[in-house]
């Protein structure tokens, strides 16, 4: 049987695609002088039913959604911040240099989608665990040349001379140094909430605190039982999909294999449906207590939006 290395073992792309369900793994693991969040280990596990879910749960949003920028906002706000630096530079008399573009990656089509785990039975049996397109080695950006010194203080302010952006100071009442804490003061980016990335926190927690409920454990358990069946031996999901053994420049016989594996059991004793069910109350119940704080991200959210509306030109 094939045994998950360590159980936490992430292959790149098992690592890449996980990033992107999970809110771009945002304010993660770093939470440098944040806010703490509440601690979602508080108080008993809220109540959640299983939704039936046949394969991928591409069509179900998680609550949190509400609070996050879609991709499309995101790369709209990089858009109107490029239009405000560049403009910025040129009273300086300075060009701004065009950021290198990435060479594709794995795209999503929601935030759920693999969240769980591969479901879809027509990709795995040609891709395996992989997302479709995708190559060995990930798609890193490339790196952007580093600016001269007069482009650096330009940009950054003095504090960023060595080409490194420091770290956002700007508030709602002044704009941070340089033509990049111009641009996002005129975008109406608010560092403090920023930093804080409290949306991406909780859908990282309630992430991590449902793979350890016991509802989740019981159904993965089972899962489990059905991968040792086929002839795999994982813990769940995710693990099956961070084997080591799948960076290989295409899947193997035996990642198809695996993956297929996965989805039939993943749908078998209905993973996707019971994790989501779970996952979602634990993000009601993180909602529901950060209501001020998210009300903030929010609101902030709305008004950089028609910033940057007004910056594009609609």
């Amino acid at each position: 049987m094939d045994r998950a290395v360590g159980g936490r073992r992430r292959g790149s792309a098992a690592i890449a695609v996980l990033c992107l369900a999970l809110a771009g793994c945002t304010g993660a693991g770093d939470r440098g002088d944040r806010p703490p969040a509440a601690d979602l280990a508080s108080g008993a596990p809220p109540p959640a039913t299983a939704t039936p879910v046949s394969g991928e749960v591409t069509g179900l949003d998680l609550p949190i959604a509400a609070y996050l920028p879609t991709p499309e906002q995101r790369a709209r706000r990089a858009s109107a911040e490029s239009v405000l630096i560049r403009d910025c530079l040129a009273r300086l008399g300075l060009t701004y240099p065009t950021p290198p573009a990435a060479d594709g990656g794995p795209v999503l089509k929601s935030r759920t989608e693999r969240r769980y785990g591969v479901g879809d039975p027509v990709e795995v049996a040609t891709w395996g665990f992989r997302p479709p397109g995708s190559v060995a080695g990930g798609t890193a950006k490339p790196s952007a040349p580093a600016p001269s010194r007069e482009l650096a203080v330009a940009l950054y302010g003095a504090a960023g001379a060595d080409g490194e952006p420091p770290a956002p100071t700007e508030g709602t009442d002044r704009p941070g140094p340089g033509c990049l804490g111009q641009a996002r003061f005129a975008l109406g980016v608010d560092p403090v909430l920023e930093r804080a990335a409290l949306p991406s926190r909780l859908d990282v927690e309630s992430f991590e605190r449902s793979r350890a409920d016991p509802r989740v454990l019981r159904v993965l358990a089972r899962w489990s039982t059905c991968m040792r069946a086929k002839g795999f031996d994982y813990p769940d999901p995710l693990a099956a999909g961070g084997d080591p053994a799948w960076d290989t420049p295409a899947p193997s016989a035996r990642e198809i294999a695996a993956a297929s594996a996965t989805v039939a059991c993943r749908t078998e004793h209905n993973v996707a449906g019971t994790w989501y069910a779970v996952d979602v109350a634990y993000q009601r119940q993180a909602i529901e207590r950060e209501a001020a704080a998210l009300a903030r991200v929010r609101a902030n959210e709305d008004e950089s939006a028609r910033r940057v509306a007004a910056v594009l030109g609609g």
